[in-house]
């Protein structure tokens, strides 16, 4: 048995192995449904990716799907849009917290501070970034 795809294989293992600590914890504590699902999700994705990282087809096309430009592309996109989402939403929740002050100082103040460290992390990440790929370019 040889390993084609060693990614594919430590997320498979990794998943799995949560899947069975959540199986052991269920059968202890008893099952619910969203941690059912949650079990269920985890064995078949992680079974999964085990099977396709020990298949030399499944693994091929596993590289070349990686490898492909459009892919490369629409990945990137898609994370620089979930970076501008989630600087809006983290800016959002820093407003609620502001106004939410006047309520309660205690609670929304630790909100404030935590979604204002937040946003400045992201910011700071897209500063950097954008200052790394204009030099490297």
């Amino acid at each position: 048995m040889k390993i084609y795809n060693k990614k594919n294989f430590r997320y498979g293992l990794g998943m799995t192995i949560l899947g069975i600590l959540m199986l052991l914890t269920s059968l202890w504590k008893g099952f619910d449904v969203k941690g059912t699902v949650i079990l269920a999700l985890c064995l078949f994705l992680g079974i999964g990716f085990l099977l396709r990282s020990l298949s030399r087809e499944m693994s091929r096309e596993d590289r070349i799907a990686e490898l492909d430009e459009r892919n490369k592309k629409v990945e990137l996109r898609a994370k620089s849009r979930a970076l501008g989402i989630a600087e809006m939403a983290c800016f959002g929740c820093i407003l609620v917290s502001i106004v939410g002050m006047r309520v309660m100082e205690e609670f929304f103040g630790g909100m404030l501070v935590a979604f204002g460290l937040m946003f400045a992390i992201m910011l700071l990440a897209e500063l950097f970034t954008l200052l790394y790929y204009n030099r490297k370019l």
